[in-house]
């Protein structure tokens, strides 16, 4: 069979069972999908949206198996893996909580730098800059997520319950974080809407990035009562949305790191 046929079969069953669906194509495949979708439609067929993405290729060129030049999915995993376990070795946690944050770090540092790439726009994969930590990447937003719950874990040790938020105690740095939280279900919509999944990334560096400014200057459980639990209701809001933002991206929110 051809394989145009084996798709329009492949759409016939999509149509019966989808109300939506989207085809992820290589950008070299843009004529072709543009002949199946003018098939389906002479065949009374809702064709898919298609969503375009540029190759990845490496600083020397292109991949080629046949030349050799080509990282595989494994490879690239158990490198960043290593990184991340050389960088967690001197931290005071057990072996097997180090290698599960392992994974999920390098698991999610690879997923991220994919993701946050417009779909038009050609990837070029960089070693160094995969296994370089220190740059504003997944791990950033995870180990965010995972200073959120810290505060909180610590409040409830201290018994804190009350969380509270009270816009009339907001600082300039609250008031910039809680307007990016609110702006969360714009951004799905917008990613539904666009089919472009690196806007979540965007807003989740954004996002952390104005976590961190917030909680370097803005002290949560030596504060008042009252503003401890506003600002505690500001950390547990950006838990949340950091966690679903993240889940989103199918990279894990890491509690402790």
């Amino acid at each position: 069979t051809l394989y145009i046929t084996r798709d329009l079969a492949y759409h016939l069953w999509k149509n019966e069972n989808f109300r939506d669906f989207i085809d992820i194509l290589g950008s070299d495949h843009k004529m072709y999908g543009d002949q199946l979708t003018e098939l389906l439609k002479l065949m009374d067929l809702k064709p898919p949206r298609i969503v375009f993405f540029e190759f990845v290729s490496l600083p020397e060129g292109s991949m080629s198996t046949r030349e050799g030049r080509f990282i595989s999915a494994d490879e690239l995993i158990d490198k960043v893996k290593s990184e991340a376990l050389r960088i967690l070795s001197s931290r005071k946690m057990d072996e097997t909580e180090k290698e599960k944050i392992a994974e999920a770090v390098a698991i999610g540092a690879i997923r991220f730098d994919f993701v946050k790439v417009a779909p038009e726009k050609p990837i070029v994969f960089d070693w160094k800059l995969a296994l370089d930590f220190e740059r504003q990447t997944a791990n950033y937003i995870q180990y965010s997520h995972a200073r959120a719950c810290s505060i909180l874990r610590n409040a409830f040790k201290s018994g804190e319950r009350d969380f509270q938020f009270r816009g009339e105690l907001c600082t300039k740095e609250e008031r910039t974080l809680v307007v990016l939280l609110s702006k969360f279900p714009y951004y799905i919509q917008k990613v539904i809407k666009e089919a472009r999944p690196n806007l979540i990334a965007e807003y989740l560096l954004t996002l952390s990035s104005a976590f961190n400014d917030f909680y370097t200057s803005h002290p949560v459980l030596k504060s008042s009562y009252e503003t401890k639990t506003h600002r505690l209701a500001i950390v547990n809001s950006t838990r949340i949305v950091l966690r679903n933002g993240l889940s989103i991206l199918g990279i894990e929110p890491l509690e402790r790191m």
